[in-house]
């Protein structure tokens, strides 16, 4: 009897209105998206109000990398997701930020380039022009790629085509561009049907590292500790049903953000091609990697000064199959 009464009570508990949960305000690295279904499993699942909380899920209002993570900074928002290397250079300007957990667990970027042009390997860049968003990273990141071929500043050329990198490649305006192996790629395969090349980050001299991170506040990391195991708990129970179930966790991706479903093939190629990344989410407590990643951005001048493990990573906010 008393089992039972438990159990209503859990049950009861685990679906009480909002008003009565903790409150967190989690703000995505841009609009809702494939990278993002373990974090809309958990919220369909009732994975968070499992944990007492209620999660507020906002895409940024400007959509410039940074934004998530000055939010998180000011305090405006309990969660930010951004990626490592962004992290890493905001914290280097000693903005209080820490990465509390993981969302995907590899890097998802490098060069594409369309397989009509020829290109076969990174030598094949010499005398070809490649196509950026962003500066002053991807320069510094093709710059280091290319080298492992052997190739220099001066072989190549890089052009600033702003967001327009797809347009660019595709009609020739340049031969390469910074692209994500889960979107760009697929695109150009599935849309343009043409055949495509690509060199990731993690196979031609970018440390391996996460695509996207956890970050909060230091002030938040500290006063909201317990709020944020309790976060990480639920998304470590939604990465594996991901893993374990991908179609049913697309579809309630899909029942969250119901605007989707226009495209709901392109989507749906789109998180085929991220599942694997999941794996190990929210578990980012390889500092070695950390570690690595921070020395290279120092290395390449992309920083001025590296900031100490412990306070760029917190790790003691995971579930207990992470390890420490």
């Amino acid at each position: 009897m008393r089992i039972l009464a438990l159990a209503v009570l859990l049950s009861v508990w685990a679906f009480l209105p909002s008003s009565a949960q903790s409150q967190l305000v989690l703000v995505l690295d841009w609009l809702p998206n494939p990278n993002h279904v373990p974090i809309y499993v958990a919220q369909e699942m009732g994975f968070f109000a499992a944990e007492g909380l209620a999660i507020s899920v906002q895409a940024p209002t400007a959509f410039d990398p940074s934004d998530p993570a000055k939010l998180a900074a000011a305090g405006r928002a309990d969660l930010a997701i951004t990626t490592p290397i962004n992290l890493i250079v905001i914290r280097s300007q000693n903005v209080p930020l820490t990465a509390v957990g993981s969302l995907i667990q590899k890097p998802l970027g490098g060069l594409l380039a369309l397989a009509e042009s020829g290109i076969r390997t990174l030598k094949d860049f010499k005398g070809r022009k490649i196509g950026y968003s962003l500066e002053p990273e991807e320069p510094v990141l093709w710059a280091a790629m290319l080298e492992t071929a052997g190739l220099k500043p001066g072989d190549y050329t890089l052009i600033n085509v702003g967001f327009d990198t797809l347009p660019a490649l595709l009609t020739g305006q340049v031969d390469a561009i910074g692209a994500f192996r889960n979107v760009e790629k697929i695109l150009v395969e599935v849309q343009e049907r043409k055949e495509t090349v690509f060199f990731p980050f993690e196979e031609h001299g970018i440390p391996d590292h996460p695509q996207l991170v956890f970050i909060a506040n230091e002030t938040v990391a500290r006063q909201k500790s317990e709020l944020l195991k309790r976060f990480l708990r639920a998304l470590a129970r939604a990465v594996a049903l991901t893993v374990q179930e991908p179609e049913r966790a697309f579809q309630l991706f899909l029942r969250a953000n119901p605007d989707l479903q226009r495209e709901e093939k392109l989507n749906r190629k789109f998180f085929e091609a991220t599942i694997a990344f999941f794996v190990g989410a929210p578990c980012h407590n390889q500092l070695e990697k950390w570690a690595k990643l921070q020395g290279f951005l120092f290395e390449r001048q992309l920083i001025a000064r590296t900031t100490e493990l412990a306070q760029l990573v917190r790790t003691d906010l995971l579930p207990p199959e992470c390890g420490r």
